[in-house]
């Protein structure tokens, strides 16, 4: 298996090598420059009134994001959250599929979501603004099973890393140096916060950089279930040997703001969002891509097996793929948007964080993780388990 950080999909997202957030979009823009001027949707009367039900991340609905939605379109949002992609999923198989006019899958997990019956397909016709998408994440939906049978059952909405977060009063980590090990140092025991289901990945990455796992292991894991099965069960073996190194575990966005702001972590493998928005906020706090490459994901929205507000559903997704909102998107969450553009509509905050986050060759060892069967979200799912009871 070849190893993930090096694959051609990356070098397709990272075509050189001194980056920051403005050149990475410059760079990939041939696919649709033309984001739509004036009117960036077809105001009928189907969409200029009624409701639409969103069932999506805890921190992806920020009121300004809201507000404007509504304010553009005449369409009220109603807004249901989850704090995890193991538990959208099982509360709308639980639904089967009602309830909620759109979801937010992580792309790697909606072939889990059409097995269950939780999604219809989308009709592309509809998606006008799908030409805004910054190509390599374009690319993204077949490659990591957002595309079932043929059809389309996502559209990319942003994406975003799992790295390290770090107290700057405690420490200076720095690029090059920083590693997934640093979680495991004993200077921070009972100060390092995680989640159950991620921490083995990181800490597997850690041990291929050291020979420890064979390279490649770690990805080839989401294919084969015996690689899975033999190399999780041992990073599993050490996050339990050394579990009086973590504080806290985290489930989301909440979570990491209070290990950080409440439970005296000072360290975690953590998302990027929670991180910037604290520095945001001029909390003490940076986030940081280790050597052996921050986790990557795609998060997007699907159209559920139950919608009724199907025209809103389709607005809703030609508003957020035009570039003014996927600023607004990066700027009130923390991630980044999928839209070409977009970053020429972000805060000087944003752009900060981004380049912190990714200084030098960051960018293009961004390891994307691989299409999540039914079969590895189980699995995963007991060795999470017996960390949080070890």
């Amino acid at each position: 298996m070849t190893d993930r950080r090096k694959s051609t999909s990356t070098r397709t997202l990272i075509a050189a090598k001194s980056f920051n957030r403005r050149t990475m979009l410059k760079a990939t823009a041939a696919f649709g420059t033309a984001a739509a001027i004036g009117p960036w949707f077809v105001r009928d009367a189907l969409s200029q009134s009624g409701e639409l039900s969103w069932f999506t991340w805890e921190d992806y609905a920020p009121k300004p994001l809201v507000d404007k939605f509504t304010k553009d379109t005449g369409i009220k949002l109603n807004v249901t959250l989850f704090s995890s992609n193991e538990e959208q999923l099982n509360k709308l198989r639980a639904a089967r599929g009602e309830g909620f006019d759109l979801c937010t899958p992580t792309i790697t997990w909606v072939g889990a979501h059409v097995e269950a019956g939780n999604l219809q397909p989308f009709d592309e016709s509809k998606m006008p603004n799908l030409k805004n998408m910054i190509p390599s994440f374009y690319k993204k939906i077949d490659e990591l099973g957002g595309r079932v049978g043929g059809k389309l059952y996502c559209s990319p909405h942003d994406w975003g890393t799992e790295a390290l977060g770090f107290d700057t009063k405690a420490m200076d980590l720095k690029y090059g140096q920083a590693s997934f090990g640093d979680l495991w140092d004993p200077k921070w025991k009972g100060k390092m916060t995680c989640r159950p289901r991620s921490i083995m990945l990181g800490t597997g990455l850690w041990m291929e950089a050291k020979g420890e796992i064979p390279p490649g292991s770690m990805f080839k894991a989401y294919t084969d279930q015996a690689t899975m099965e033999k190399y999780y069960s041992q990073t599993l073996d050490y996050a339990i040997k050394n579990k009086a190194q973590i504080g806290k575990f985290w489930q989301g966005t909440a979570d990491t703001h209070a290990a950080f702001l409440q439970e005296g972590c000072v360290i975690g493998q953590t998302w990027d969002g929670p991180i910037n928005t604290m520095a945001n906020e001029n909390k003490p706090y940076k986030y940081l891509a280790p050597k052996e490459g921050a986790l990557t994901w795609v998060d997007s929205v699907s159209l559920t097996k139950g919608a009724k507000n199907i025209a809103q559903a389709y607005e809703f997704i030609k508003w957020i793929q035009t570039p003014e909102n996927g600023g607004l998107l990066a700027d009130e969450t923390g991630y980044n948007s999928v839209v070409t553009g977009a970053e020429k509509h972000t805060k000087p905050s944003y752009t900060k964080n981004f380049n912190n986050a990714y200084p030098g060759d960051a960018l293009e060892k961004l390891w994307f993780q691989g299409e999540e069967k039914p079969w590895f979200i189980a699995k995963r799912q007991e060795y999470a388990t017996k960390v949080q009871a070890a």
